[in-house]
């Protein structure tokens, strides 16, 4: 049986290969070259529209509250780390798509911003997969009852339904991915 949190190791593999097409572009960017206009707008919407609206949804509604409530005091500083680098995220997120959604080229001093947020992000994202990966998803996988997750899936399932699923991105994010690949 496929546990829940297999599902959110799955988001994070494809989150983390936007964020390394995201990367590249901010390193083009921060060295002068020409901002990728279309590819720069399909990764801001999969921040938005994934990212926060689904992935992190998916671990705010479900899998946090649930890990709280079974865990200890320790699980309960594990949600709450998460719950914070969440909200950090989020704001960086914004602020990206606020000031450099992109409809012409950067001027100096927004490459640097760009650039810099875009670093921002990345690091907060490694640092989430990072908690929710070595001590979350353990943590809740042995102290969760496995009948409390039951319908997690299908949570997860609605929510991706609601908004866009994984696959979807997956395609979208495929070409991004291979142009701005190392």
């Amino acid at each position: 049986m496929k546990r829940p949190t297999d599902n959110l190791r799955q988001d994070h593999a494809l989150v983390g290969r936007g964020m390394v097409a995201l990367g590249a572009i901010a390193g083009v960017v921060r060295a002068g070259g020409p901002l990728p206009a279309a590819d720069t707008v399909t990764l801001l919407r999969f921040l938005r529209e994934f990212v926060i609206a689904v992935h992190m949804r998916k671990e705010s509604l479900v899998v946090c509250p649930a890990a709280a409530m079974h865990g200890d005091d320790a699980v309960a500083g594990e949600v709450g780390d998460v719950l914070r680098v969440h909200a950090e995220i989020e704001e960086l997120v914004h602020s990206l798509v606020l000031f450099w959604e992109p409809t012409a080229d950067l001027e100096d001093a927004e490459r640097q911003g760009f650039a810099d947020t875009v670093a921002a992000i990345r690091q907060r994202l490694a640092r989430l997969t990072e908690l929710e990966e070595s001590a979350l998803f353990p943590l809740c996988e042995a102290q969760v009852p496995a009948d409390d997750q039951l319908d997690w899936l299908a949570q997860f399932d609605a929510l991706e339904q609601e908004r866009t699923s994984r696959r979807s991105w997956e395609r979208t994010l495929a070409p991004v991915c291979q142009r701005w690949s190392a």
